[in-house]
């Protein structure tokens, strides 16, 4: 797997939003989130190289003396992409310009207890379905949530009786490559992707100072979850 070694990409504005805007830098497991996120990156082992997307002087200070992280400022999201913190494939295409190499980890900033474990697996998931000769079926990965829910429209008449899963993009991890993003019109999750599902306390993403809040007092009681954390 060496052979494969990923470019991981984050965007990790100075403001984000109105309504939590100072989030990438709130105070989780006794690191700054921003922080939380890029260490997991360092920490996996095909991430050969990071580059951080941000206007924050802060940020390209705490890295410039690193030979694994490279902080850029080449794309200013929207506000509407910032409230609903999307890894976007406008923000991709601009990074792409920047950046050499075939194959991408896109990561979203905000999802303080995503597992390495998780990481890996997604990561294992492209090598063996996207980049392997003998079993190439799809050309990128992603992460979704699922939902079980019984949906009802708005006049509370039953759209479906039945409880079927739905699957929620849930802007974690993609991971893709050059070649399939292009010829996919400038996508991360291409014609054939495989998606990945993430449990529910992974998913929980500090875009409110309720979550956060929320994400403090699962740090704070690690022991309570032992499937996430560890005994």
């Amino acid at each position: 797997m060496s052979n494969y070694l990923l470019t991981a990409l984050i965007s990790i504005p100075q403001e984000a939003g109105y309504y939590f805007p100072e989030r990438h830098f709130v105070s989780i497991s006794g690191s700054s989130l921003y922080s939380v996120m890029i260490d997991k990156l360092e920490a996996t082992e095909q991430v050969g190289k990071i580059i951080i997307n941000t206007d924050s002087d802060r940020i390209r200070n705490n890295y410039a003396h690193s030979d694994k992280v490279k902080v850029i400022n080449a794309y200013q999201a929207e506000p509407l992409e910032i409230e609903l913190e999307l890894t976007s494939d406008k923000m991709t295409a601009a990074l792409l310009e920047h950046v050499q190499g075939e194959h991408f980890l896109q990561l979203g900033p905000i999802f303080p207890f995503l597992k390495h474990q998780t990481i890996d697996y997604v990561i294992e998931t492209y090598i063996k379905y996207v980049i392997n000769q003998e079993d190439r079926s799809h050309d990128s990965i992603f992460t979704i949530k699922t939902l079980n829910r019984r949906y009802y429209d708005s006049d509370t008449d039953f759209i479906r009786e039945d409880r079927p899963n739905t699957f929620v993009e849930d802007g974690i991890l993609h991971v893709f490559n050059r070649t399939a993003f292009i010829a996919g019109g400038n996508r991360k999750v291409g014609k054939s992707p495989f998606a990945c599902s993430v449990d529910d306390t992974e998913n929980l993403a500090i875009d409110s100072e309720e979550n956060y809040q929320l994400a403090v007092l699962i740090d704070k009681n690690r022991h309570r979850f032992p499937r996430i954390f560890g005994k």
